[in-house]
């Protein structure tokens, strides 16, 4: 992202999304020009929605920092990563699809919640809506305060979101819920523990009985690892459900989903 594209959401402008649609044309990048093809289309939506215009803006501006100050990957190769369709927001990947698959509005009502790198929050704002309390963590702190301004517009009081990685956070109290989303292992390396330390600490954060909802990496990263990470849930963890979910965009689907008790 440049930050002459910052300009763009100070008032509503076409040429914004010519400019747009030209990075979309010009990328080899198969994921980035996703990217800007979303960014375009939401774009296209503030004409319409000019309310949103200000979020957008302050969206935006944390996803520039982000891109020139923090020293990580960029999931969302240029836009958000995760989508939002409250927000006016598209992503790589489809939150609000990927709730309804898992049911978490209906798996996660009125608990206590913990999600291990939450990326930009949304989905943790949606579980918010239903759940008793929110705490999600992500290394990135831009990305947090992403996650912090969608929870002051959409007034999800109950959500708390901190900039610390998994192996540096700590609690006094336990959760009700772990979610395990694509973060027992990272693909920029981020993570400092084995899946099976990684597994430990998971569970090490739940109540007795307490719910973790598990999802893999896309098939072309997680390969056949898949089948030893699912041996050691297995290993912590009694299994109530497993199943490979088909919904969303192409980064969503095939990817395994497991549902088990501490």
């Amino acid at each position: 992202m440049r930050r002459t594209d910052l300009d763009y959401y100070q008032a509503v402008t076409l040429v914004a999304p010519a400019r747009f649609a030209l990075d979309a044309i010009f990328t080899k990048n198969r994921i980035h020009r996703l990217s800007m093809i979303n960014r375009m289309r939401d774009y296209l939506r503030l004409a319409s929605s000019p309310s949103l215009l200000p979020l957008h803006a302050d969206l935006n501006r944390n996803l520039y920092e982000s891109t020139a100050e923090y020293d990580g990957y960029d999931y969302g190769e240029g836009y958000f990563y995760q989508s939002m369709a409250e927000l006016g927001v598209s992503g790589l990947r489809d939150t609000d699809a990927r709730v309804d698959a898992m049911m978490l509005r209906e798996r996660l009502k009125g608990l206590k919640v913990l999600e291990i790198g939450c990326n930009a929050g949304f989905l943790a704002n949606i579980v918010a809506s239903v759940a008793r309390s929110i705490t999600c963590l992500d290394t990135n702190p831009y990305l947090v305060d992403i996650a912090r301004i969608a929870a002051r517009h959409l007034q999800r009081a109950n959500l708390t979101a901190l900039p610390v990685a998994f192996e540096d956070f700590t609690s006094v109290e336990s959760f009700d819920a772990v979610l395990s989303f694509a973060n027992h292992s990272t693909y920029d390396g981020n993570t400092r523990q084995s899946v099976e330390e990684y597994l430990r600490r998971c569970r090490s954060f739940l109540q007795p009985g307490g719910l973790f909802l598990f999802e893999s990496h896309a098939p072309a990263y997680e390969g056949d690892d898949i089948t030893e990470v699912c041996r050691l849930i297995e290993k912590h963890f009694h299994l109530e459900h497993r199943s490979v979910l088909n919904y969303g965009t192409y980064l969503d689907r095939g990817r395994t989903f497991i549902v088990g008790r501490a």
